[in-house]
Order: structure tokens, then sequence, then C-alpha cells
């Protein structure tokens, strides 16, 4: 891997240099594992003493943070270090290139489009009509139903399933496991036995979309289930059929949207949230961990517990119910 001066990562990150522009950066590291070549970076005020301690003669850090405890440290000084951080990650880690191609093994339909410029790994099944725009890059067995359109320069990890009628944007990534278009959950019950409600329509992601693994995301009954531009979905996540996910939202691990429920742009849904179908979440709206949704969220609320509510009255009422056993003894004991 090759070296950069400092003087090379101030340009790149547009920081503020204190000390050696010629001194040599090998890699990023944490604290903990650094050598004196290696540049560490501060996140947390926490991780200050370990920083200070450490091996690293480099450190990336925010101004507010620099002072006598890293006075023997060369610094790059920015106002926001996660774009620098990312910028610097990007340049020590680049992703490796595919040559354009499709590998001997791979399976093709008949009708598909595949620009000069994508690459087809191993194993990857591609059904009638398949359209793969540039810069596409299907890693090993990838299946890809009829009539899916992938986006320019979108990566698609090894075992992901596109279903029939599934449009992804560009620059989408899905990682590994993940399955995109199977069938929504829709029963209903005749002659005392569940019926199959056939599911006919497809799943739109949006441009610059990422999605984790092992997530499912249901094509609509009738129409498209839609998630909206820039939005983040992180692992084992579950949007049921017809949920119209908004731009630049972040559905954290575990998170369950019941079908035909719509989110707003900018929405948080936290760790393990439930959210009932049929239901609007306004834009903004932020859900702590392992909430529980039962109705409409208007638009900018924070909320939190089951069934969620204002996340203030929460924490009041969770304060409360911890007093419960204190005060069933006062009550028994005659104190009150």
């Amino acid at each position: 891997m090759p070296q950069h001066s400092l003087a090379e990562l101030a340009e790149i990150t547009g920081a503020e240099l204190r000390g050696d522009p010629l001194w040599q950066i090998a890699r990023l590291s944490v604290p903990q594992a650094a050598g004196p070549h290696d540049l560490v970076f501060l996140l947390d005020p926490r991780w200050l003493p370990a920083i200070a301690a450490s091996e690293a003669q480099a450190v990336l850090l925010s101004p507010q943070h620099w002072g006598p405890a890293l006075a023997s440290k060369y610094a790059l000084l920015v106002s926001d270090v996660r774009p620098a951080l990312a910028g610097l990650l990007r340049l020590f880690h680049a992703a490796p290139s595919h040559p354009p191609g499709i590998h001997p093994t791979a399976v093709l339909g008949d009708n598909c489009q595949i620009d000069p410029s994508a690459y087809i790994g191993p194993g990857c099944v591609l059904e009638q009509g398949v359209l793969i725009e540039a810069g596409v890059v299907l890693k090993a067995m990838v299946y890809v139903g009829a009539h899916t359109r992938i986006g320019r320069d979108s990566l698609i990890y090894p075992q992901v399933t596109l279903y029939d009628q599934v449009h992804l944007g560009e620059r989408v990534i899905i990682h590994s496991g993940s399955v995109i278009g199977a069938d929504g959950y829709g029963f209903y019950l005749h002659d005392g036995q569940h019926q199959k409600i056939p599911q006919i329509g497809g799943v739109l992601v949006e441009d610059d979309v990422e999605i984790g693994a092992n997530v499912t995301v249901d094509r609509g009954t009738v129409g498209q289930t839609r998630i909206g531009a820039g939005s983040k979905i992180d692992n084992q996540v579950q949007i049921g059929h017809n949920v119209q996910v908004g731009q630049h939202c972040l559905l954290v691990a575990q998170v369950g949207i019941s079908g035909s429920t719509v989110l707003g742009d900018y929405v948080t849904l936290a760790g393990q949230t439930g959210v009932a179908g049929h239901l609007h979440i306004g834009d903004g709206v932020v859900a702590a961990g392992k909430s529980g949704i039962t109705h409409d969220i208007p638009a900018g609320q924070k909320v939190s517990g089951f069934p969620a509510q204002a996340h203030l009255r929460e924490l009041k009422q969770q304060a409360l119910l911890r007093r419960l056993p204190e005060l069933f003894k006062r009550l028994r004991g005659g104190d009150v």
C-alpha cells in the first residue's frame, strides 16, 4: 500500500496541518494498534487518552479537541472529522476494480441488455429482458429476475436475489443475502382457509440507496414498493408490500414496516422498531430503539416506547414505573 505525506492528506481533506508536512502515513488505524506512521482519528472526546498514549505520530481531529494532551503529535485539523475520514479511507482502501465483461459461468436469458462496461460475476443468473447499465458490478451468484433494471455504477454483492420487475436506480449498493421483490404477505380467509392474494407489483429503489445484508423488501401487491433516494437500510430489515420510504431515511437493524405504510423524508427508525400497516410517518420523525408505532406520527416528532408516544413523555412514565416498588412498599407499610 503506498504511503502519503501529511501535506498530501491535508490537501485532500482541506485540513490545517500542524507538524512535519513530509511525514509519511502508511495507513489509518485505531489507537490501540497504531504504529508511528499510522494516522489515528478522534470522533469522540472519550478517545483522547488512548490517542495520547498511542504510538501514532499523527491524528485527524477537530480544532476544539486539539490541546496540550496532544502537543507532541502532528495534527490534521478539520471542522468535521467524519467526511475527512471517509475521504481518507477511500484513498487508502480503494475498492477493487472489476474488468468489464461477463464471466463464462454466468447464465443470460433472452433479450438481456448489458452495457459493455458492466461486470457480471461467476454463477450469476439473469432472466429475460434484464437491463444492466454502465459500470454495474454483479458479484458471484447474483440472481436477477425478468425485466429487472439495474442503474449505472450500482454494486450488488454475492447471493443477492432480485425478483422480476425490480428497478434499481444509480449507485445503489445491496449487500449479500438480501432479497428484493419477494411476494408481500397478502392473504384472506375463505371457507376456513387462508387464500393467497397474487402479488403483481414491483419494487423501485431510487438513486444512492444502500441496503444491508439479509434485508427483505417485498414487491407491491399492485403498484410499487418504493425506497427513496439516499436512504440507508441496515442489516435484517423487513419492508412490507407497497411501503413508501421517503428520501434520506435511516432504517436501523431489525426494523419491520408493515404493508402500505408511508414514511416521509429524513425519517430515522432505530433498531428493532416496528411499524404497523397503513400508517403515515411524517418528515423528520425519529423513533428510538424498540419503538412500536401503531398510529400516524406527525412530522418532526421524536417518539419511543410501545405504543410509541412523545419521547419525553415516555421517559417520565418509565421513571415513574421504576418507583412503583418503593411506592408499593410505602403503601403496604402504612406510611402513606
